[in-house]
Formats: C-alpha cells, structure tokens, sequence
C-alpha cells in the first residue's frame, strides 16, 4: 500500500489531485482490510490535502517518497544509504518543475535522510518516520539557506565520524550517533566550526564526568544506563534549544543570538556536571526547602554539584570568547544565565518532574531552553549584541 501511494509521488507536481484521490481510495481499502500501516497513509493522506491548501508540496510529496526505504533498511549504514538515494532522486525530480538552487536541493536531502535515519535506529514505525521527515523539511524550508556543497558534505562528515568515534567508544548509542551528527550538519552549515567545537565540548565533557565514580553511582542505583551511553532523548534535550538559536544566528546575523546559544550550551554542560559529580555527594539537599535528601534525587543539590556547575558554565563562558563566538562582557553574562540555568533546571525537577508532568529530558529541554531566551532578553538589555 505504501510503495503504491510513494510511486504515484512521480505524478504529483502534474496532478495533485489524481494523488490524493488516490491516497483516500487506499487508505480506506486498508482501514477495511486492518492494514499494519494504515496510520502512515492516514497521514499521507492528511499532508497531501494540506498541500492542496497551501503547505509546500515539498513537505508532502518528499516525505511521503522517501518513505519507500522504510522496507531497505536493515542498519545504519544502509539507512543513510537508502535513505539519501531516494531524497536525492525524488527532490532531483521535483527540481525540474521547481527550479531550485542545487546547493539547497543537497541541505535538504541530507536533513531528510538524517531525520528518517534517526527515526529507523529507535525502531519507529512509517508513522513516525514520517512525521519526522515532514516536520525537518517544514523547518528546513522555512529557514532556506544556500550553502556550497563542498560545505554541506564536510560538516556532514565531521559531524558523523566524530559521532561513529562516540559509538565504538561506547560514549552514544545508535540514535544517539543519527542525532549527533544531525545536529552537528546543522550547526556547521548555519554557522562555523566555532559554534561547532563549543557544542562538542559539552558532549565530551559530559560524557567524561558521566564516567565520574561510576562505580559508586551504580552501587547507589543512580548511574546512567548503558554505562552512560548517551541516546537521542538525551542529546536533542539538551541540544535542540541550542540547535534553534544556531539556525537564526545563521539566519540573521545577530549576536544576540550567538550569546543565547552559548548561553544554553553551558546550562547543559553546567547541569550535566552538576547532577553526575552531585550524584557522587553524601550530603545533598532538595532545592526548595533544603531538607537532606538522598542522592540522585530530582531537585538535589550539594556543594559538590554547585561547585561543578560553576566550573562547567565557566569553561563554555572561556571557551566561546577565546573562540570569538561572543566579547568579554557577554561571556560574563554567559556564564551568570548559565549558572542559573542550572537551578532552574532544579527547580523544575523538584516541582514539575515530581508531579510526573516532566520527565528528566523534559526538564533539560526547558531549562536550556528558558536559559537561552533569558540571554536574548540580555542580550538587547546589557550587551547591545543586535
């Protein structure tokens, strides 16, 4: 059903209609006949119609094409594959009628085949494949950049080698590599290798200090899975706030928003070293009323963990203005919004994660999320970096 609703794609910029007529005919046929997949055509058939009210026929089209490697792939590896042959093909097609620039043609092949990828390693259903394919050419299109190819395939193998160094190192599973390198493509093309080593810098680093007394940690039932092996809940919680303000610094030009993303980088690093240093403590406090608490505990904290979170805002702070990324004065500021970014990291753990309406990546996700439009607000405040 699927391969049949993918192939009628090389019809659909001469006749939309005709596809979508006959996306409902086969949705319908399989709702009947209790079609595993009947959920993906579902949603095929709902971008196809949305096309027809005005959504990029991109989006629709594209995604629900590229799905046909749904059935190809059996790792990885052959996922990228697979999955960049059919991106390239079909956008190749659609460029005739389109007449796109090439470079951003590539940017969007490989964003679709990273995010289709990413969706194969935690075994997603088309469903969601889908999903996730639509929604990165949504975003992607919206924020249109031209870049030289040369540029795109070298953040692409950059960002993946050093993501397949973390894999055999034992340092990122497989949806942690597919997410890694996704953010890593991303963050090269909108900016520079600059933004790039700085966002590295927590993943080593919080890596490194996850391995902290581990042994205690697992002794005490609070180490991190896997031997800390991180996974894409955990690198898209703490990378895509920062993801975001990479894109519109790539788009618009404006300090303002270097300063958010470095800002929410070293929330993430700060937390991190917190909370895996923190864990190791015999003597740690709930944040809201500081009555001891056990170790591990969400909204903990000790001087153990204050002192390392301070270290770790500290190093990104350092970092980005020996980079250049922002002048002294912001990264004093870096460091302060980062600091407390942290405990608001904290306080979100203490009150919303133990109600159960957060979870851990959840709270991560908002704190450096809150941290970076903190440092917007400072940014047109006290720094004038517009």
């Amino acid at each position: 059903m699927l391969e049949v609703l993918s192939l009628s794609m090389l019809v659909s910029p001469l006749s939309l209609d005709f596809t979508l007529v006959l996306a409902m005919v086969i949705t319908v046929i399989s709702y009947l006949r209790r079609y595993r997949h009947t959920d993906a055509l579902i949603l095929s058939t709902i971008l196809l119609f949305l096309s027809k009210l005005g959504m990029s026929i991109v989006v629709s089209t594209a995604s629900i094409f590229i799905l046909l490697g749904h059935r190809f792939v059996k790792n990885t590896l052959q996922s990228i594959a697979v999955y960049l042959s059919l991106s390239i093909a079909y956008l190749s097609y659609l460029n005739l009628f389109l007449h796109w620039d090439w470079n951003y043609m590539i940017l969007l092949s490989l964003i679709s085949t990273l995010s289709a990828s990413l969706m194969e390693s935690i075994r997603s259903r088309p469903f969601l494949i889908l999903l996730g394919v639509s929604t990165s050419l949504s975003v992607f299109h919206v924020y249109a950049l031209s870049v030289p190819v040369w540029q795109i395939l070298l953040a692409f193998a950059i960002s993946f080698v050093l993501s397949l160094i973390a894999l055999k190192a034992g340092i990122a599973d497989e949806s942690g590599l597919m997410s890694a390198t996704l953010i890593g493509v991303i963050i090269i093309v909108y900016t520079d290798l600059r933004f790039f080593l700085l966002i590295l810098t927590f993943y080593i680093l919080g890596s490194a200090v996850t391995k902290f007394r581990y042994d205690v940690k697992l002794r005490r039932g609070i180490a991190e899975q896997s031997g800390g092996a991180r996974g894409f809940a955990n690198v898209f919680s703490n990378s895509l706030p920062a993801l975001f303000f990479a894109m519109n610094y790539g788009v618009f030009k404006m300090n303002v928003f270097a300063l958010a993303f470095t800002s929410s980088i070293a929330t993430a690093l700060g937390d991190t070293m917190a909370s895996e240093i923190g864990k190791t403590s015999n003597r740690v406090y709930m944040i809201t009323n500081f009555k001891r608490v056990k170790p591990g505990e969400s909204g903990g904290i000790s001087i153990e963990g204050e002192l390392s979170a301070l270290v770790g805002c500290l190093i990104v702070s350092l970092m980005a203005y020996a980079l250049k990324i922002v002048d002294l004065n912001s990264a004093f500021w870096v460091a302060l919004i980062g600091f407390l970014g942290v405990h608001i990291d904290s306080l979100l753990g203490a009150t919303l994660e133990k109600k159960g309406m957060l979870n851990n990546a959840g709270v991560n996700f908002m704190a450096t999320l809150l941290s970076g439009l903190l440092a917007l607000v400072v940014g047109y405040t006290y720094c004038n970096c517009r």
